[in-house]
């Protein structure tokens, strides 16, 4: 009887090792980050960096391994200081023989997410620091010269945009953004007659002409804008706006390096 008492001991205790399991296992599901593959991806990274440590080969690569584990934290956290201390730890680090080009990437990098945790300060000097402005930044720079009541240089990019491509929407919804922020909406509409004048099935650009006439008192016009853009696209979000995700980018595209 005793034997057959032993048996049954056991299979209580791993029954009881796995609702414990189970439980741990829900429990670490409920808690923050709620990304979880992005959670372990992080721990992956750090236990590569600690091998590398133990093993002496970290000189030439510690810097990406900071660099992964800010990217990984800002895509998990809305808090973004931790991600940032690990930016400041990846331009710390870098070689000296690592190529100019590198260091200007970190300092992009850290830019954008500088730009998600609302740091429009240090957002905008680290863009400048990096010199690796591209088409797509024209407007986020032009935004932030905006915030601190830069209009020439927000001027200037958003003129940039409309150079490249004299058709494009965020050249003036750039445009019409810094007139409406100086309280001239008059010229605002001015922008939009233009736009949809190159562009006449621009949906989008008739929703930011309407809510211009909107302000200027003119809800006929409104509704007659909102109507075309309906008209073009009958699922159109009249509450997106490019301005605002510009300034409050909800997403961080950027890719973790090779090592």
């Amino acid at each position: 009887m005793i034997n057959n008492m032993k048996p049954q001991r056991k299979n209580d205790l791993q029954f009881l090792a796995w609702i414990i399991a189970g439980f741990l296992f829900v429990a670490w599901l409920c808690t923050p980050p709620g990304n979880k593959f992005l959670q372990i991806c992080f721990w992956g990274n750090n236990t590569r960096f600690f091998i590398a440590k133990l093993t002496n080969n970290i000189d030439t690569t510690e810097y990406i391994f900071h660099r992964n584990n800010a990217v990984y934290l800002a895509k998990m956290y809305k808090n973004k200081k931790s991600a940032l201390r690990e930016m400041d730890k990846a331009i710390s680090t870098i070689p000296t023989f690592v190529s100019d080009n590198e260091l200007k990437s970190l300092y992009k990098d850290r830019a954008e997410i500088r730009l998600m945790a609302g740091d429009y300060k240090g957002a905008l000097n680290d863009y400048i620091n990096s010199g690796k402005i591209d088409f797509t930044d024209y407007l986020k720079l032009a935004m932030l010269f905006k915030e601190f009541g830069n209009y020439r240089a927000a001027m200037s990019y958003c003129n940039a945009i409309l150079n490249v491509d004299n058709t494009a929407y965020a050249g003036y919804a750039c445009l019409s953004e810094l007139y409406t922020s100086i309280n001239r909406p008059d010229v605002a509409l001015n922008v939009w007659n233009l736009a949809i004048d190159r562009k006449p099935n621009l949906a989008r650009a008739y929703v930011d002409r309407a809510n211009v006439k909107k302000q200027l008192g003119d809800l006929d016009g409104y509704n007659k804008d909102i109507a075309k853009a309906k008209e073009y696209s009958p699922t159109i979000d009249l509450e997106e706006s490019i301005i605002e995700e510009t300034l409050h980018p909800k997403i961080l595209t950027l890719s973790i390096k090779k090592l």
